[in-house]
Order: C-alpha cells, then sequence, then structure tokens
C-alpha cells in the first residue's frame, strides 16, 4: 500500500511550500533555526529588565525636539544620511565627521556592516555569553559564527581570543565591551593587542561605553580596522528614538553608506539626536549619578545573598540558586528583572538593570520579604494619569521592630532591628490636643544616607529649615507656610550620590512627626480637599487623616518624568509625599492638573498638599471624639 502523499504543512523541510504551502519554508533554514527576540512589555512600576536609563530626557529638551519636527517638511525624505548629525558626532568625539554613520539603532549598523565585511561561509570571531542577537546578524550575513565557549569566571577571553586571532588572523571579530549580559570590559592594552594580530576588522559594539572606565576612542586613529559601535539608547535617554552610530575610518564608512539604506534615519530621530548632543551635560549628570549607583546596587544584593559580577554598565549580573522564583517574586510586586539563565554559561542568572533609589530600595524590600501595602501592578495610565513610585522603605526602620529577610537562596533568616529613627512629641490624648496646648512632634533620625532633626508644631509658630537643596527648601516652606505649621528643620544627606535619598527620609521624618503630634486623632476635621493654581499650572490635594498609608499621584505624561531643576526631578515630589502618607498614616490623593513647566507643577502640587493638611488637621467645633465609626485612628 502506497503512503498518502504529505500535505502542505507536512512537506520536507529543505523543499519550498509551493501554492497552498506553508510560506515560511521559503526561509533560509539557518534563520527559521533561530529564535524570535521576545521581552515582556506590560507596565511595571520598576522595570530593570532593558539596560535603560531610568530618567527620561527633561520636557525644555523634548520641546526642542518637537519645534524642530514641526519645522520640517514631512512630505519630503530626510537627509540621505544624516549628515548634519554625524557632523556633529564627529565635533563631540574628535573624529572626522565623514568617519560616522548613523542607523536606526546601532544594531542596524551591526547588520550592515557584517553584511558588507562577511563573504558568504566567513567565521566571524566571538565569545559567549554575550548580545544575543549576534548569531543572528552573522547568519543573516551569510557568515558562520565561532564563538568561543564562556569561562567560569564569565570574563571575556581575551587570552583565549588572542590564540584564535593569532591561529586566524584573517576572521572578523566581533565583541562587546563592556559586555551585555554580563558587564565586563576589556582594558584598553587587550583591545589593543587584538588589533595589533588582526588582519581583519574588528566590530567592537562598545553600546555602554558611556559608564566604562575605559575608552577605545583614542585607539580610531591608530588602527584604520576598528569599527566603534555607540548608540543614544542607553546614556542619551532616547531608546524609544531608535538611534545609533558608529565610528571608523572614513574610507570604510563610504562603502558602508553603499550598503546601507538611503533615508534609515527620519526626521524625528535626527532632530532628538541633535537636540540631545546640544544638552550633553544632561547625559554626563545621567551617567555619573548611575556609575556612584553601581556599586550601591551591587553592595545590596550582595549582602542579600547573591554572586554579584563586576561591571563596567549601568546593569549588575547576578547568579542565585532560584531565579526564577526570585524573578516571578519580584514580578508580582510590579518590579521586573532579566532571567538571563538561557544563555550560555549563565545558568541561575538574572541581569538588573542600575535604576534609582527608590527601585533599589523596592528590590531590597521584596527580597527582605517586608510588606508592601501599594498595588502589585500599576493600572494602565489614562492621558493625565502617572502613578507614583511606591515607597520602598528600608528595612527595620519601625523602631525597635525585628524583621525577617528573604535572602537570595530563597531561605527566611531573622534580621536585625534597622537603624531607624525614634519619634517623641505630644501625643495628643483626649482632648489634650486642642489648640493652646501645642500639638507637637519630634523626630530625630539618622541613616548611612541621611541626618535629620525635625520638630513639627502643627499650631504654628516660627519655621526654620535646613536641607542641602534650594529648590527642595523653598518647597518645605511653601508647605509649612500655607499649611499654618511652625518646624525646625535640619538636614543632611548623601547629594552627591542624588536628592532621592534626602527628599525622600524628609517625607519620611515630616510623616512620622505629624503622626506623632496628631495622636489618637480625636476632635479632628479629618477630611478636606483643596486646589492651588501657579499660573497656568493647577493642582488638587484630596487628603484622608485615615490612619492608613495611601498615596496616589498623577501629573501630566510630558512633565511627568522630567526635571524641576537641574538636580531636581519632578519625581521626587510624588516620593516625598509618598514617604510622607505612608509615615503620616494618611490617604492623599495629589493631582497635577495642568502645567507648562516643572517648577510650577511642583509648587502648585505642594501648595495644594498643605492647604488640605490645614484644613483636615484643625478641630471641628465642639467635638472630641475619633471622627470614625470603628473608634480609632491611631493604626
Amino acid at each position: 500500500m502506497k503512503p498518502s502523499p504529505p500535505g502542505p504543512l507536512s512537506q520536507p523541510p529543505s523543499q519550498p511550500a509551493g501554492r497552498g504551502g506553508d510560506p515560511s519554508l521559503f526561509v533560509r533554514p539557518d534563520l527559521r533555526a533561530l529564535a524570535a527576540y521576545h521581552l515582556d512589555l506590560t507596565p511595571c512600576r520598576h522595570k530593570l529588565d532593558q539596560n535603560e536609563v531610568p530618567w527620561d530626557l527633561p520636557r525644555r529638551f523634548k520641546l526642542e525636539m518637537a519645534e524642530r519636527l514641526l519645522a520640517a517638511d514631512w512630505a519630503r525624505y530626510p537627509d540621505f544620511h544624516s549628515d548634519e548629525l554625524r557632523r556633529e558626532l564627529g565635533r563631540i568625539h574628535g573624529h572626522p565627521w565623514e568617519g560616522v554613520l548613523v542607523g536606526n539603532g546601532s544594531n542596524e549598523l551591526l547588520s550592515v556592516t557584517l553584511t558588507a565585511l562577511v563573504s558568504p561561509g566567513t567565521e566571524v570571531l566571538g565569545a559567549e555569553p554575550s548580545f544575543g542577537l549576534y548569531r543572528s546578524f552573522v547568519l543573516k550575513a551569510g557568515g558562520v559564527p565561532h564563538f568561543l565557549p564562556p569561562r567560569p569566571d564569565l570574563r571575556l577571553p581575551a587570552d583565549e581570543l588572542e590564540s584564535e586571532v593569532e591561529r586566524g588572523p584573517k576572521r572578523p571579530l566581533l565583541l562587546c565591551s563592556p559586555n551585555n549580559p554580563t558587564g565586563d570590559a576589556l582594558p584598553v592594552e587587550r583591545i589593543e593587542r587584538l588589533l595589533d594580530r588582526l588582519q581583519a576588522p574588528l566590530l567592537l559594539d562598545n553600546a555602554y561605553g558611556e559608564f566604562c572606565q575605559y575608552d577605545y576612542r583614542p585607539l580610531l586613529s591608530r588602527y584604520p580596522h576598528l569599527i566603534l559601535f555607540r548608540t543614544f539608547s542607553k546614556a542619551w535617554s532616547l531608546a524609544g528614538m531608535r538611534l545609533g552610530y558608529l565610528l571608523a575610518d572614513p574610507r570604510l564608512v563610504a562603502e558602508l553608506i553603499k550598503v546601507k539604506l538611503p533615508y534609515n534615519v527620519g526626521h524625528a530621530s535626527i532632530a532628538a539626536g541633535r537636540v540631545a548632543l546640544a544638552a550633553d551635560e544632561e547625559a554626563r549628570r545621567r551617567v555619573r549619578l548611575l556609575v556612584l549607583r553601581r556599586p550601591q546596587w551591587m553592595a545590596m544584593l550582595s549582602d542579600l545573598g547573591f554572586e554579584v559580577f563586576p561591571s563596567e554598565a549601568n546593569f549588575v549580573l547576578v547568579r542565585t540558586q532560584k531565579p526564577k522564583e526570585i524573578r516571578e517574586t519580584l514580578e508580582a510586586r510590579s518590579i521586573r528583572v532579566r532571567d538571563v539563565s538561557g544563555y550560555p554559561g549563565l545558568a541561575g542568572c538574572l541581569r538588573v538593570s542600575v535604576g534609582t533609589g527608590a527601585s533599589l530600595r523596592a528590590v531590597q524590600r521584596v527580597l527582605r520579604g517586608e510588606p508592601d501595602r501599594s498595588p502589585a501592578r500599576p493600572s494602565p495610565p489614562g492621558p493625565l494619569s502617572r502613578h507614583a513610585t511606591p515607597l520602598p522603605g528600608r528595612g527595620g526602620e519601625e523602631h525597635g521592630r525585628a524583621r525577617t529577610s528573604a535572602d537570595a537562596m530563597g531561605r527566611l533568616a531573622p534580621s536585625s532591628p534597622g537603624e531607624g529613627g525614634g519619634v517623641a512629641g505630644e501625643e495628643g490624648r483626649g482632648g489634650e490636643g486642642r489648640a493652646g496646648a501645642g500639638r507637637i512632634g519630634r523626630v530625630e533620625r539618622a541613616t548611612g544616607e541621611t541626618k535629620i532633626r525635625l520638630e513639627l508644631r502643627l499650631e504654628g509658630g516660627a519655621r526654620r529649615i535646613a536641607v542641602p537643596n534650594g529648590f527642595f527648601g523653598h518647597m518645605l516652606q511653601a508647605l509649612t507656610t500655607h499649611g499654618g505649621f511652625g518646624i525646625d528643620l535640619e538636614a543632611q544627606g548623601d547629594t552627591h550620590v542624588d536628592l532621592h535619598h534626602t527628599v525622600e527620609d524628609v517625607g519620611i521624618a515630616l510623616g512620622e512627626a505629624l503622626a506623632a503630634a496628631l495622636g489618637e486623632r480625636r476632635g479632628i476635621v479629618r477630611f478636606a480637599h483643596a486646589y492651588a493654581p501657579l499660573d497656568e499650572a493647577l493642582a488638587r490635594a484630596v487628603v484622608d487623616l485615615s490612619g492608613r498609608g495611601t498615596f496616589h499621584y498623577s501629573a501630566p505624561p510630558e512633565l511627568a518624568a522630567g526635571w524641576v531643576t537641574a538636580d531636581f526631578s519632578l519625581t521626587l515630589v510624588a516620593d516625598f509625599f509618598q514617604a510622607l502618607a505612608d509615615r503620616g498614616r494618611l490617604t492623599l490623593h495629589l493631582d497635577v492638573l495642568a502645567a507648562r513647566n516643572g517648577h510650577h507643577a511642583a509648587e502648585a502640587a505642594f501648595k495644594a498638599a498643605a492647604l488640605a493638611l490645614r484644613q483636615a488637621v484643625a478641630f471641628r467645633s465642639g467635638a472630641a471624639e475619633v471622627p470614625s465609626t470603628k473608634g480609632t485612628l491611631s493604626v
């Protein structure tokens, strides 16, 4: 009996499908065997899985980009090769502009360059683990990937690569330094040794070069076979614009221009790149902050039991016995990290972007097993909605209270109480907290990052505020003045890192002092709301001195992640009031309804919160009971 002829979906893979068959079989078998690039893009509160910079560009630069884009003629094609942007990149890097090529992300340029340089069947040297798309780039160009296996220590195999180059020096070498996903980087002299031995191009992916101590750019003038790839996606905060570039010998770039598609970069990306370059100090400041933050992340993860690998990038690679369990635990609390345990040599490994101080504390809190009162995942934001980053808190800061911690191996272990600040003051029991008796809360607080002394007087009085940032001091003055409070505040913090610790910790101290001054909250109004305009800006605050810490924040999306001053971001407004609401045990809905700039948005928000708090802490005429059907607001 003859077998039935095969159906259209059962054709041998080596034979392309005809009419009615599976069209995917027309694709080359070596490319069909590749896995598609995929990431989870659902919203999360702390996004630490794609090596992005955690801060958006300030709004003023976005507006300048928009103005340039509006001035462009959209009916006309852009410049063939983005020559004005090439010239500006050449000036910044001290490199001939004819040796600069711009693309739709550095990945496009890597692919174009391999296509131009690799003949069918040519071996391309590399090392694993590394960026997952390199293999597909080589195969697409018709080459044969010859990637050295991982070393046990996951360092880039410089000695082994030198041996391979000496064995066959005419094979192109594709290398990533700092390496993704390990973070390791080769010293300049090791790259020189490879270049001295190579008789073929070295394609050096330097996407994370701004975060690295090694600068390979001076080698370009001495080694015409070096091609350096850079991106706007990391240090320049332009991942969403898709823009990259390469630096190479102008003679080589003249040939690559023939291979890349014309008009490969549109008006929007060109405008974004030119504005970002004009504001290069912004990028330098972001890089400085992340490089200072990186050892803090490494120390925190090491303290939690992870094996932490050295990093010269804006991310950290760690190893644990339970990567899937830890990733899912973090994901359940709206924190996303990258599971790279499927990469060669990376069994048990996770990759974590270096994020803000709020992200660091959120990760720390989850892995210590501390409770979280915030929702597990933010709802998709509406047109004017932005959910604030939750207050991560610091373990053990409730004075004298023990905690448990979950280390990176998944075990639960007791942990000693933290170094939190005690709260002292008038407790306001019964009717003693009425005007004239004086409701006062005092806090002295010291951590490894800040030192704070604060006295809050709800009935008013002098206002003496000493904090290490002028704009923040101005906002605290507005808050206490319009709230009708007296305050003595001295705060010191690690502002050489950034302002986050100081702003958040002052919010914590002020919340604790407010809670102490309110005591059992007998006879207070409790509920209040207020609007505060400031020229074109308008903010609304709704307060419930409920005994529970809940905070919601929204701001126009074009402002929400921007900067108020050169060192004070609008996100710090949310961080401050989150801390205040949490430790003051109050519900606060704070919405910036309209604003054209961050300064007015922040000031309107502080004033609206002040006016609402002033009403909420006031006494109801003739009332002395706790304003709750439960009979208590103290817990």
